[in-house]
């Protein structure tokens, strides 16, 4: 079996702020908040604790206790369904939430109207949870239908909708529908402009949540108005030094590796659809190359953490957070010196040590709690890979209409982050699919291992890259 280090990617969380089902934690957390009888104490208790196994522990004896009631109390039965539905969702358990909120629709709609407030809560729940299970297609009709009635009975512009739009937007672009898609982001702008105005730095949160959306579909130049944008907003309400900036900051760095990433998988990128080749043809297949990674995203991760060591006590998983950022865009320009500077304060946070570093910034010698931090310098973590060509092609399609073959190198990840002693040892592909594998993997570039605050060669990493021949060509 291939080592599962090569697994982990080094793509800041960040970025995935769209992607990942941020909508439906919030839906969990502040649902009926301001609504907890005494019976109910015990669920929310566990809920504030984010437990949400022992949430649903305590949901399931609402409804039970509740079921007996349902004859005369329907919308009870359907409210602590929905409770349990939440606990689900929180857990990821996508099928059970499914279940429970269908049948709190089921019982609301049979005793309420077509446009009763109580149907959203159950609509919303449906949608989160299909699109929690990948069946996007399926969240969408119910999460629009959650909009019309928040907009007939609540408004056009009601705050509590901004949940669905964009979990709405993250569906209708997963099912290929991104002119839609755009459609509700610009609409979740307009929202929040209503509520608190074009220069307020609530504003900024959801400007950032645009733009990792226009960077998820490669439109990198449009995200970055909108990082810049926010971080305007921002330095104009709350001043240059303010930590609210940190976020918006580090978004804006990392487009430029998410670009970068982008050209190894030749996809397209608005960059890509305004430059030519000299012979006029479209640029788009051509990689970027990674030594020249734009200086804004530099000077911007260097401000995020010049930010931090303002601050008397920083988040350590969120400092950590940076200097990995700031390690890993040297390390894709090949600067390897520059990047192990960061990667030792690093690993020192990690380890719950304070030395002094290398990198002009004074030790971290402020309380911070870091006992239940990861260790995230603890294996290879691989920051740059340009990706075979051949590999690149025919992902689209589905798996029954392709021939797949593969071709395995082993490899040593130097102290310094490169690549030694990479050789293929199995494959059934062809030798030029092997050949290519095998430069890839030779030109990648990663985060080393650290022991005891030093970085450690690792030996004995495995690469397996898949190639996909459409069936009709490889019977040719």
């Amino acid at each position: 079996m291939d080592s599962p280090k090569l697994m982990r990617f080094s793509y800041p969380v960040v970025l995935s702020i769209l992607l990942a089902t941020v909508p439906c934690r919030s839906a969990i957390q502040t649902a009926h908040a301001t609504e907890r009888p005494e019976s109910q104490q015990e669920y929310w208790a566990q809920v504030d604790q984010q437990d949400w196994t022992a949430a649903a522990a305590a949901a399931e004896k609402l409804v039970a206790a509740t079921r007996e009631k349902a004859p005369q109390h329907p919308q009870m039965l359907a409210d602590v369904l929905i409770l349990l539905a939440h606990a689900h969702l929180g857990r990821a358990d996508y099928a059970s939430a499914e279940t429970a909120y269908q049948e709190a629709l089921s019982i609301v709609q049979a005793h309420a109207s077509a446009t009763s407030s109580a149907l959203i809560e159950p609509l919303r729940g449906l949608g989160y949870s299909l699109a929690g299970g990948n069946r996007d297609t399926e969240a969408i009709p119910y999460l629009q239908r959650a909009l019309l009635i928040i907009h007939r009975n609540e408004g056009l512009f009601d705050l509590s909708q901004r949940g669905i739009l964009q979990q709405l937007a993250i569906s209708l672009t997963r099912s290929g529908q991104a002119a839609e898609a755009e459609r509700q982001m610009q609409y979740l702008l307009k929202v929040d402009e209503h509520a608190y105005g074009r220069d307020d730095p609530r504003l900024a949160p959801t400007l950032v949540r645009i733009g990792s959306w226009y960077g998820e579909i490669g439109y990198f130049q449009i995200a970055r108005a909108y990082y810049r944008q926010a971080i305007s907003i921002l330095e104009a309400a709350l001043g240059s030094n303010d930590p609210a900036l940190i976020e918006p900051l580090q978004v804006l760095a990392a487009s430029y590796p998410r670009e970068l990433l982008y050209s190894t998988l030749r996809r397209r990128t608005d960059r890509q659809r305004t430059l030519m080749s000299a012979d006029g043809a479209r640029n788009e297949s051509v990689m970027l190359n990674p030594r020249y990674l734009d200086n804004e995203g530099e000077t911007a991760l260097r401000r995020a953490l010049a930010l931090l060591d303002m601050q008397p006590a920083p988040p350590a998983d969120r400092l950590i957070e940076v200097l990995l950022q700031n390690g890993d865009w040297h390390q894709i320009k090949q600067q390897s010196e520059k990047a192990l500077s960061y990667y030792r304060r690093a690993a020192a946070l990690s380890r719950k040590e304070v030395p002094g570093t290398d990198t002009g910034i004074a030790a971290d010698s402020r309380a911070m709690d870091i006992s239940s931090l990861p260790t995230p310098l603890s294996f290879p973590v691989r920051v740059y890979y340009p990706m075979p060509l051949q590999a690149t092609r025919h992902l689209a399609l589905p798996a029954d209409q392709v021939d797949e073959t593969f071709v395995q190198i082993e490899f040593t990840v130097t102290r310094d982050g490169t690549v030694e002693d990479a050789k293929v040892t199995d494959h059934n592909g062809s030798a030029r699919q092997a050949s290519e594998a095998l430069e890839a993997i030779k030109a990648s570039r990663f985060r080393p291992r650290f022991v005891d605050g030093e970085p450690t060669e690792t030996t004995g990493m495995r690469n397996r890259e898949i190639f996909r021949t459409p069936k009709a060509e490889s019977g040719d």
